[in-house]
């Protein structure tokens, strides 16, 4: 997880590219928390089988929606100066935020396996996603 929050700063303050399509590194960085807020939702709801088993399309879902962001980023012309600190100071508060949310549901899961086994399919390559 830390590994993709790096990339979504990366992806976010670096994209270089010819923009113009109406995305800004704003408006791509608020999907992305938006984004990141919902997965840990997703996971921090998964208590039992039934749950694993509904999560599993949601997370897939917002998987496919952190691609967009990712390639919606790389066409997003590099921000300026301030306004790449300001989305830094963002993410760090957004780090705090949802990353211990998300490493603790990781931990409670890994601790279940037959949870994870209805997760890992779901949640393989996620790393890749940014």
């Amino acid at each position: 997880m830390k590994t993709m929050m790096l990339m979504l700063v990366l992806a976010v303050s670096l994209a270089g590219g010819c923009g113009g399509g109406g995305d800004s590194a704003e408006g791509v960085f608020a999907d992305m928390t938006a984004n990141l807020r919902e997965m840990s939702e997703i996971l921090t709801s998964v208590t039992d089988e039934a749950s694993a088993k509904s999560a599993v399309p949601r997370i897939e879902a917002v998987r496919a929606k952190m691609r967009d962001c990712a390639r919606r980023a790389r066409a997003v012309r590099r921000p300026d100066a301030a306004t790449e600190k300001r989305l830094d100071e963002a993410m760090l508060a957004v780090q705090r935020e949802v990353m211990p949310a998300i490493a603790d549901a990781r931990q409670r899961l890994m601790a279940q396996p037959p949870l994870m086994a209805i997760l890992a399919p779901a949640l393989q390559g996620m790393e890749h996603d940014l």
